[in-house]
């Protein structure tokens, strides 16, 4: 049996182009461009609108079924994310990035010990920690390179002794 969509879809095609606007750079834009599409009668089934949203017929089916079962607040909604919240809070993490910029830390074990010592939060091992850095786009930034034996005194009178070019 073939569904009509423009009867079945309660929206307003306006309705949906405004929302589409408003959501745009979000997972669920393209969702409503999906219902936006079928309202339209730009394409006549989920199988020609595919290709158009970027997505299978599959996935499209599926949403379909949600906006059937739960409507469109239903269909919008995004699952959470599954796992673990992270035992970083905010405020330690902010005061991890203020220790850092006032170089007290310079290696990742400094890192774990800090927020071990201060906020009690504890890590079993450094990758962990990476990952936390990674996620917050944070880089290690380190100075140049020191030799054991250099001696900043005599850098200092060999710079001296250059002239200017």
């Amino acid at each position: 049996m073939r569904i009509t969509y423009p009867k079945v879809i309660q929206e307003s095609e306006e309705e949906l182009t405004s929302l589409e606007q408003r959501l745009r750079g979000q997972k669920t834009a393209d969702r409503v461009r999906m219902l936006r599409l079928l309202k339209s009668g730009t394409v006549k089934s989920l199988k020609d609108c595919a290709p158009l949203v970027g997505y299978s017929v599959i996935q499209l089916t599926r949403w379909w079924e949600r906006y059937r079962a739960e409507g469109l607040t239903g269909m919008l909604k995004l699952p959470k994310p599954a796992g673990k919240a992270s035992r970083l809070t905010p405020e330690a993490w902010a005061g991890l990035l203020q220790a850092m910029r006032a170089g007290h830390i310079a290696t990742m074990q400094d890192a774990r010990n800090y927020l071990e010592r201060e906020w009690g939060i504890r890590y079993k091992n450094g990758k962990s920690l990476w990952w936390l850095f990674k996620k917050h786009r944070v880089k290690w930034k380190t100075g140049r390179r020191r030799h054991k034996k250099a001696n900043a005194e005599q850098q200092a009178t060999f710079k001296k002794t250059l002239g200017t070019w």
